[in-house]
């Protein structure tokens, strides 16, 4: 049966699959601002549309049953599978899921698989809370108004099973079990997933040093930076660059950021040797003023030979002047001793 317009029909001929976004949750799925969470509705548009059921038919095309389209309780995917898929950053899509698990739309599950031949730590179960799901979708109700239904979120299972058949997405259409079934790479080992987070609880204290200690309003364009210089120097090297500016009453980025430049260049590695460079710098310019000082250059100039004669001269000359003066004060005396004595001879006759 046709419409009245070619192109309505041409798309209604389309076999369209993939994710469905329903209005409504650009107005209930938002943060606190009101504005939309796009990361959020397009991550759990994605994760519905896995747990979609898929139809089994028969010769005939009747519905004679469905299954889903992974294997397993719960779908297995990771942070990095979701930002390979949607060209998200992983932080993206880790905020993106502690929202919706944080809002009751969504169950999160940590497990430890076991094979034969190998232990996989950390590989991210993800499960939709389906009665709190339908709400966001059929009525008018914001996501802070959704209370917990189920068990916590982020529950640690072991679970003894074949690696295959646990961690693969048999569908039409499934990405490959090497790229999108492990929350890790199955290399990395436990000691690399601890390190790992570790590093992740660094770059966090970093963020939180930068709010706490009068550096001004952090956008997300401040934070990505921080997070840069985190993974290119170190967490503990970008805290004590805002250390040192903020003893010096400096505390916006661009002086810390001047901080870390010098130090990247210096090749400085650790907290130690930025403080050991520090002080060589302090001892540097000491240095240099108290050697400018000593060895100040002082204009002279070499006098020519008659110069230095005349000046002899002349000196011979004033010291025989000197000792004339002398001698005639020693006449002069006498000589009015003398004129004395004859006054006084002459006033006693």
């Amino acid at each position: 049966m046709k419409s009245s317009c070619n192109v309505v029909d041409q798309v209604g001929d389309m076999k369209i699959e993939g994710n469905l976004v329903p209005h409504l949750w650009y107005k209930n799925i938002t943060f606190s601002s009101g504005k939309a969470n796009f990361v959020a509705i397009t991550l759990l548009a994605d994760i519905l549309y896995w747990y979609r059921p898929t139809f089994v038919r028969d010769e005939s095309g009747n519905v004679v049953g469905t299954r889903t389209k992974f294997k397993g309780d719960m779908l297995q995917k990771s942070y990095q599978a979701f930002a390979d898929t949607y060209g998200f950053t992983k932080r993206q899509v880790k905020e993106g899921i502690d929202f919706l698990v944080d809002h009751h739309l969504l169950i999160r599950e940590f497990r430890t698989i076991t094979t034969s031949s190998i232990v996989l730590s950390n590989v991210m179960y993800v499960q939709p809370v389906a009665e709190n799901v339908r709400r966001v979708i059929g009525e008018r109700c914001h996501v802070s108004e959704l209370v917990s239904i189920c068990r916590d979120d982020t529950l640690e299972r072991t679970t003894a099973c074949d690696a295959k058949e646990d961690l693969s997405q048999e569908v039409e259409g499934s990405p490959p079990v090497e790229r999108e079934t492990y929350t890790e790479r199955s290399s990395e080992s436990s000691s690399e997933i601890k390190s790992n987070q570790q590093q992740q609880s660094a770059r966090e204290c970093a963020v939180t040093f930068f709010k706490e200690n009068g550096f001004g309003r952090m956008g997300s364009y401040l934070e990505e930076k921080i997070q840069g210089w985190c993974e290119k120097l170190s967490s503990c090297l970008v805290v004590e660059a805002m250390k040192k500016a903020a003893e010096q009453g400096k505390q916006y980025w661009s002086y810390v950021e001047a901080i870390l430049m010098k130090w990247e260049l210096k090749d400085v590695r650790d907290d130690a040797e930025a403080k050991e460079l520090e002080i060589m710098s302090k001892k540097g310019s000491k240095g240099k003023k108290r050697t400018g000082q000593k060895t100040k250059p002082i204009r002279t100039e070499k006098l020519p030979e008659w110069f230095t004669q005349e000046t002899s001269e002349e000196a011979a000359v004033q010291e025989q002047d000197e000792e004339f003066e002398v001698e005639k004060a020693k006449l002069m005396a006498e000589l009015e001793e003398y004129r004395e004595r004859v006054s006084q001879v002459v006033m006693q006759g």
